[in-house]
């Protein structure tokens, strides 16, 4: 999601559209996740610092995953190398996930964090669309 919101930006620079706005994009965000999730001030508060720490963990791998992709490997041997690179950059992305989402539960509840998931898909999403509008 991080990679495709991105190059949604990076395409609308080119095209002369107005910037993208990393500060505003965060701050639109954790204000649709609190909302969409219920989250008070104080769990926001709390909440949201982890969560953008694991966003910032995941995109250098997810800047790995891109890398690895745009890469052309010379034969069979550099094919396999690049094939396991990307799921071992895969599954260190979801064990980040899943370490991040243990902390958040000592923040707020499963229900909530559920909710804040949701919540996240749906804004990107959103965003798509609307960048998609855009063109």
């Amino acid at each position: 999601m991080i990679i495709a919101m991105l190059m949604c930006a990076a395409y609308g620079m080119a095209q002369g559209k107005p910037q993208f706005n990393p500060a505003k994009f965060k701050a639109d965000l954790e204000k649709f996740i609190t909302n969409e999730a219920g989250l008070s001030a104080g769990e926001a508060a709390a909440f949201f610092p982890i969560y953008h720490e694991m966003g910032e963990k995941q995109r250098v791998l997810y800047n790995k995953i891109r890398t690895t992709k745009f890469s052309k490997p010379s034969g069979e041997k550099e094919y396999k190398k690049a094939i396991s690179d990307m799921d071992r950059y895969e599954l260190e992305i979801k064990q980040i996930q899943s370490n991040y989402h243990n902390k958040a539960l000592k923040i707020i509840s499963a229900e909530k964090l559920y909710n804040v998931i949701r919540a996240e898909e749906k804004f990107h999403r959103q965003a798509m669309r609307k960048a998609a509008h855009h063109r």
